[in-house]
């Protein structure tokens, strides 16, 4: 099997003003509901989507088309079907009752930025299409960094959003698209991811003109 060595990152996030979803697991397409960390604040909806699982897995690093794509192309916001991912859609409510917002000011924020634990669980298929538990390894990473969808996580852009449109809530989104991971099977057997974790999903800004210096944050899980 050609595949590259998946490299991992690992980033830490610090950040004032943490809250915490409520209890309860969510899972793959499902969403969170995260309260605002002080009252009439800014609550959030986190919505974990688009999940890629390739099965078998056979990846190529250099593709950027087909069932072994990896590379991204121009303008591609979502997991490839060679490499696998998921996406992440936050909401964000009660924006127009703050304070910065009913004074019109632009956010100093920036971009919101979002991080999430995960694992990817690989193995090999007997013959039968079973899994073969023996082979089985996990692939980790603690706090990486999600990439941003386009613009769409520009703090101003999405305060443009809220003023353009006032009967609809938005937010920013990102997605991840995983490196390549080698996995070596037995002559016989065929490599497969055999499912996705993600723990830990943390959104973050620090504006202190509109939203506030916030991290919301559910520790899941999600799973694909």
């Amino acid at each position: 099997m050609r595949a590259v060595l998946a490299r991992l990152t690992v980033a830490l996030l610090a950040g004032a003003g943490l809250v915490l979803a409520g209890p309860g697991a969510a899972r793959a397409s499902d969403t969170v509901e995260i309260p605002a960390p002080t009252e009439g604040g800014i609550s959030a909806t986190v919505e974990f989507r688009r999940a890629v699982v390739p099965q078998p897995y056979n990846p190529d690093p250099n593709a950027s088309s087909g069932d072994r794509q990896c590379l991204l192309r121009y303008h591609q916001y979502w997991a490839t079907p060679g490499c696998g991912g998921f996406g992440l859609g936050v909401r964000l409510h009660n924006v127009r009752n703050q304070p910065g917002y009913l004074a019109g000011l632009s956010s100093t924020g920036g971009y919101f930025a979002a991080y999430a634990d995960t694992a990817r669980t690989f193995g090999c298929l007997r013959p039968d299409g079973s899994f073969d538990h023996d082979t089985s390894f996990v692939v980790r990473t603690e706090q990486q960094p999600l990439s941003p969808v386009y613009y769409e996580p520009d703090s101003n852009w999405l305060l443009r959003q809220f003023r353009t449109y006032p009967d609809q809530d938005f937010g920013p989104p990102f997605f991840v698209n995983f490196p390549a991971v080698e996995v070596s099977c037995p002559e016989g057997m065929t490599a497969t991811q055999y499912g996705l974790k993600v723990t830990n999903v943390k959104v973050t800004i620090d504006d202190p003109n509109v939203f506030g210096s916030t991290t919301w944050s559910t520790p899941g899980p999600f799973y694909a």
